[in-house]
């Protein structure tokens, strides 16, 4: 060998093994982390929160739940903060302080190692909860693809009886509240004592329950509901949305009080249209609106204001997913909650209904909401929609605004002076 040939290396037996380790360890690591579209079922209790979505400033159930899956190994620090890179997407845009029990979010995760769910869930609070994952098409849009939405609103029973919640010139009737003649409290929206009248001689029997489904009906089937949302044209399609049931439950018992769920079924709902419709039902069953008042609030040539009924009753219960389970079901497993349904009913009645029976306990949220659905505040007549202008509104439908808080429903920014409003012509 000449001096100038190279050396030959000698490769020693535990390098081989070593480098084959290693390649094996690189490739079990790659695998691992391998992102997979999947859609994630969860439910959240809404307060404190501005709603499902992120929002720019806004505390939102979905930076949470972003925090405690990147926590949980499910998104990459790479990925993190940028849902565009995992394709996420939301079943529904639930608002301000509206909980749910059965929210779906899609999403590419990185599922291994096994309890993920598990860790995702210790970087929760309690009242964020995951249940589980279904494994999903890569097309998988948990928006786009669901076909139906099912919400819940609870009510208490009290609410039905037209006594309760009165404002204080309407209670000086005897014959609509013995109790008319009792001093009244300095605060008109001091809790009123435990022996009022609404608890002991008023009762949701199944003829009351009968009549709010008749009511309820009048919703169901394709409606233009652009009186039950906020600044949506008559003339626009999207004011334009198909029913599929609205019913009552019997009434059941949560901490001493009866409430009564308003189960609803459609394919898609717009900003408020829940609410409003719960708000309209109630008029009618309290007898602020004749029943006929659906015929001008479906009408596309009139406009007019519509109750909105409060956040805190309203919930996501589940999205449906029949069109795409029906076409993938031989090589998917199917998305639905069904599999869940222990931990969904375990979730409402420890995080959903106790909240809603003791804020309307401690605030007395609905009652107070009934003080200023009357007639002096709500008309019920229908204005042509070309002269309608609902940033334009007489001083008393502003006063209402005001005090309930509604600014959104009028189209009236937060904040609004009354005395800035002028009276339209068509609302003299």
């Amino acid at each position: 060998m000449s001096e100038d040939a190279p050396a030959v290396k000698k490769i020693k037996i535990e390098d081989v093994v070593g480098a084959r380790t290693a390649s094996a360890n690189e490739n079990t690591v790659g695998n691992m982390a391998k992102k997979r579209k999947v859609a994630l079922y969860l439910a959240y209790l809404g307060v404190g929160y501005q709603g499902m979505q992120r929002n720019p400033g806004a505390k939102s159930i979905e930076d949470e739940l972003e925090k405690a899956i990147c926590a949980a190994g499910g998104i990459s620090e790479s990925n993190a903060g940028d849902f565009s890179k995992v394709s996420w997407a939301r079943a529904a845009r639930t608002d301000k302080g509206v909980s749910a029990v059965g929210q779906v979010v899609s999403f590419k995760m990185i599922v291994e190692p096994p309890g993920i769910i598990d860790r995702i869930n210790e970087n929760l609070p309690e009242t964020i909860r995951v249940f589980g994952y279904t494994r999903v098409t890569n097309g998988f849009h948990s928006k786009n693809h669901c076909d139906r939405r099912r919400y819940e609103y609870v009510l208490p029973v009290k609410a039905f009886d037209k006594r309760w919640g009165l404002p204080r010139e309407d209670r000086l009737d005897v014959n609509a509240d013995p109790n008319a003649n009792a001093p009244e409290p300095a605060d008109s929206r001091v809790p009123p004592p435990p022996t009022q009248p609404s608890d002991t001689c008023f009762e949701f029997d199944e003829s009351v329950r009968q009549r709010l489904n008749r009511v309820l009906s009048h919703y169901v089937g394709t409606r233009n509901f652009h009186n039950f949302t906020v600044r949506v044209s008559p003339t626009d399609e999207s004011a334009k949305r198909y029913i599929l049931s609205f019913e009552a439950s019997a009434p059941f018992e949560v901490m001493g009080e009866k409430f009564v769920s308003l189960v609803v079924l459609g394919q898609s709902f717009m900003l408020h249209q829940i609410r409003k419709m719960v708000g309209m039902a109630l008029a009618v069953m309290r007898d602020v609106a004749p029943e006929t008042v659906y015929e001008d609030a479906f009408s596309s040539t009139s406009e007019m204001v519509t109750p909105l009924a409060p956040e805190l009753g309203l919930f996501l219960d589940e999205p449906i997913y029949n069109a795409y389970n029906t076409n993938f079901h031989e090589t998917h497993e199917p998305v639905t909650l069904s599999r869940f349904k222990n931990e969904v009913e375990a979730f409402k009645h420890k995080h959903i209904y106790p909240h809603i029976a003791q804020t309307e306990r401690n605030e007395r949220t609905v009652e107070n909401w009934l003080r200023d659905m009357n007639k002096r505040n709500y008309k019920f007549v229908p204005l042509p929609v070309t002269k309608m202008n609902k940033t334009k509104l007489s001083k008393k439908d502003a006063v209402c605004a005001m005090t309930v808080g509604q600014h959104e429903t009028y189209g009236l920014p937060k904040g609004t002076d009354v005395s800035s409003t002028t009276q339209n012509d068509s609302q003299k």
